[in-house]
């Protein structure tokens, strides 16, 4: 089975790098990945692959139909891949050939490798299809980064006919050494909440502070407060982070402004450490706000929720990666990672989900969202290798084996 996974990966390498460099040159923001789709599914229909239209304008799903007599219980399992297509508004500094394109928009989170990868799987999974038998459906998701994407695209009924039983993701990771991945199972990303309070006090001149009501530093205070929730509210083994990232507020230097406004990010794991700095954030901000004689508008929405990684589909996917890569090249993760991923919609939509880490690191990792980021070539053969693997195990012919944690 190795060999043959190799051979499949050896046929796409040089494409998938291509395709990498193409579009790494051609980057473009969540629900603009235009040119990026008409690629995808140019090159989806090239090799044969069914592409089904979307209600979307950026985005693609693609069907995959394994050949193999199906010799397990009930009917045959249907897969899924997802790969996540749009960029960040950065301007690029790799100095790579084929660098960005277009001013202020780069591949900076590695969607330009997570895409080259599931199109290489794509191409060889279906020269495969005598290998597998039941359905592998092909996600190519927009806006990933807006965390709105998958949500979007699977409310266009992406899941279903035929309903999804599994489905698995890949993301770069720069804490793990390209020829290596990272799995982790149970909750491995947090949830990702946005909150925005605005401070409505009274504007007046600078040298007469005493004539307002000062919302500037009403927000200053609140700022530090609300550190007050993790250090003195929240359990310790509570993983949680609230980080104030905005504030808005002045014109000018003898202004003392009627209303600023702050906004930020609460990442956590618990549905009721979630609930519970919801609320002390909008208490805090209310009574700062009133002991400065200024009032608090508070704007706290809950967004996605944590990626909980199913503990079969984990073990599934260490197994894929110790067969193609060796028993060594697997890395059991220490710890879940605070980041939030839109792919929980995913896991949340289907029996078993998982997302594991594709080694990216190099001597001196470059961070991800980095003007200098650029996914390494080599890590691309190894990303499409786990992938075929991982599917060869669950869609065999016989039945997928039983994975346990």
């Amino acid at each position: 089975m190795k060999e043959q996974v190799w051979k499949l990966v050896d046929e796409v390498k040089k494409f998938v790098v291509e395709a990498r460099h193409r579009i790494h040159e051609n980057p473009e923001l969540g629900f603009k990945e235009f040119e990026t789709t008409a690629f995808v599914t140019k090159e989806l229909e090239a090799a044969g692959i069914e592409v089904v239209p979307l209600d979307l304008e950026t985005g693609v799903l693609g069907i995959i139909r394994g050949t193999a007599e199906w010799k397990g219980q009930g009917e045959p399992p249907v897969a899924g891949l997802r790969a996540d297509m749009d960029a960040l508004p950065i301007e690029e500094a790799t100095g790579v050939p084929y660098s960005s394109k277009n001013s202020g928009v780069m591949h900076a989170c590695g969607h330009d490798g997570h895409t080259a990868i599931l199109l290489g799987t794509a191409k060889a999974l279906q020269k495969a299809r005598s290998s597998f038998a039941g359905t592998v459906k092909l996600f190519f998701q927009p806006a990933e980064e807006t965390l709105y994407g998958a949500d979007k695209m699977i409310a266009c009924g992406i899941l279903d006919n035929p309903k999804v039983d599994f489905v698995a993701a890949l993301h770069g990771g720069v804490e793990v050494p390209v020829g290596s991945v990272g799995v982790y199972a149970g909750p491995f990303m947090a949830s990702g909440d946005i909150f925005k309070v605005k401070f409505v006090g009274k504007g007046t001149h600078g040298a007469y502070p005493h004539r307002g009501s000062d919302a500037l530093a009403a927000a200053a205070q609140a700022v530090i407060s609300l550190q007050m929730i993790l250090a003195r509210e929240i359990e310790a083994n509570d993983r949680a982070v609230l980080s104030v990232c905005q504030i808005h507020g002045g014109s000018a230097f003898n202004i003392v402004p009627q209303e600023v406004e702050i906004g930020g990010t609460v990442r956590c794991f618990s549905p009721d450490v979630r609930q519970k700095i919801r609320d002390r954030l909008v208490s805090i901000c209310t009574h700062v706000a009133a002991s400065y004689r200024c009032e608090a508008l508070c704007d706290y929405q809950f967004g996605i929720p944590p990626v909980v990684n199913d503990a079969g589909e984990t073990e599934r996917i260490a197994r894929a990666a110790a067969d193609v890569l060796g028993e060594d090249r697997v890395i059991r993760l220490a710890a879940p990672m605070m980041g939030s991923e839109d792919f929980a919609y995913f896991i949340q939509g289907v029996p078993a989900g998982v997302i594991f880490r594709l080694g990216v690191g190099g001597e001196i990792p470059v961070s991800l969202h980095n003007p200098g980021f650029n996914f390494p070539d080599e890590a691309l053969p190894l990303g499409v290798a786990v992938f075929i693997r991982y599917i060869f195990d669950l869609l065999a012919p016989e039945g997928a084996k039983s994975q346990t944690a």
